[in-house]
């Protein structure tokens, strides 16, 4: 299963916020949202460490992140086990076990 639980409204709430402020924008012709672009730019010019941050993330798209998964030693997985279910939810007599090597 994919996406949000039914019943779930977190989209509408975001999607209702920009609705608004896209109408607000464009009541003004875009002068305010110039405003605080500029705000923005001079703050980030000046070195303000959050400004800086946001255009990067603008411009750029925020990083990706990462996990780093670290093995010390050896490893603790040895086999493992997979077990067929059928649509009726029996198992399967045919049991494969893969065995992990280094």
């Amino acid at each position: 299963m994919s996406g949000a639980p039914i019943g779930n409204t977190n989209a509408q709430k975001g999607r209702l916020w920009n609705d608004a402020l896209r109408k607000a924008i464009a009541q003004d012709d875009g002068r305010r949202l110039r405003a605080s672009i500029d705000q923005l730019l001079n703050l980030a010019s000046k070195g303000e460490p959050w400004a800086i941050k946001e255009l990067a993330d603008r411009l750029d798209g925020r990083p990706k992140q990462t996990n780093a998964l670290e093995a010390s030693g050896e490893p603790e997985l040895k086999a493992v086990k997979i077990i067929f279910v059928s649509p009726d939810g029996k198992e399967s007599e045919d049991l494969k076990v893969l065995n992990i090597l280094n």
